[in-house]
């Protein structure tokens, strides 16, 4: 039967420097059954960064509202132009 290896990484492991906290971490492991481990390393756990995720502007609704009624009235404009030159097309003649 094949062998694997696993990498683990454990959090919130409390001591009050790293030999304390490799102690502690040792005697978890050895009372949850496991026989053939190693910690390897121990590192103080970094401060939880800030969000990267850019937090929504209040104004954000209306620049989107701001860009729909843009494009409503470019629509409009284009469907105005359309018309009278139809209109115009049609009432000089150029269809006979």
């Amino acid at each position: 039967m094949p062998k694997y290896r696993a990498t683990l990484q454990v959090s919130g492991i409390v001591g009050e420097n790293p030999r304390s906290a490799r102690s502690a971490l040792d005697d978890q492991l050895r009372k949850s059954g496991f026989e053939n481990y190693r910690v390897v390393r121990v590192d103080v756990e970094p401060a939880p960064r800030a969000s990267l995720r850019r937090e929504p502007r209040p104004d954000d609704g209306d620049t989107i509202l701001q860009r729909q009624r843009g494009a409503g009235g470019l629509l409009l404009v284009a469907a105005a132009v359309w018309a009278v030159w139809f209109f115009w097309w049609v009432l000089s003649g150029s269809g006979e």
